[in-house]
């Protein structure tokens, strides 16, 4: 028996011509950013106009990132240690948190007792301190689009150590 080799020919010649094709276009998208950025704004335009077009006002603050504000007001003060009432607004609705001990202020992005700034998954925080010690509460981001607003104790820890940050509780959870 005879074999050939006739009909391989085009055949490699064919897939030979479809890499090059392939190389070359992907080359070309990548010297050319602008086209899939195009791309991608054209489909994030399509999606958004799709999305709005039947959204309620519940469904557009889960789109948006929340607008979180903190109001601490001086309490009175309880065996010589002075308190300030903490509330936050998440979306235009107080939440009442409670009365801490000390003076509080909002967390930086990188402030904070420690420096820090927020923890993993903390949209917003305030501290409040005093004598060496403390309360953090915290509005944290949930995998379900839900936040939660959280009180964890704050120490100046070991010596060396730095300020503890930690053991948070939920206070109040809520959907966006």
């Amino acid at each position: 028996m005879k074999y050939t080799t006739r009909g391989f020919a085009p055949l490699i010649a064919l897939f030979i011509v479809l890499g090059v094709l392939i190389v070359g276009g992907i080359g070309y998208v990548a010297l050319k950013p602008q086209m899939t950025q195009n791309a991608q704004e054209s489909v994030a335009a399509n999606t958004n106009t799709s999305a709005n077009t039947n959204t309620t006002p519940s469904q557009e603050n889960r789109i948006k990132e929340p607008v979180i504000s903190w109001k601490f007001e001086a309490a009175a003060e309880k065996d010589n240690v002075p308190y300030t009432n903490v509330s936050v607004t998440v979306n235009g609705t107080a939440h009442a948190v409670g009365s801490f001990q000390g003076s509080c202020s909002q967390v930086g992005a990188s402030g904070g007792v420690d420096g820090k700034g927020l923890l993993a998954g903390e949209l917003s925080a305030a501290q409040c301190w005093f004598a060496g010690g403390g309360d953090e509460v915290g509005v944290f981001a949930t995998e379900d689009g839900g936040l939660e607003v959280m009180t964890g104790v704050l120490s100046e820890g070991e010596e060396g150590a730095g300020v503890v940050r930690g053991n948070f509780t939920i206070e109040t959870a809520y959907k966006l």
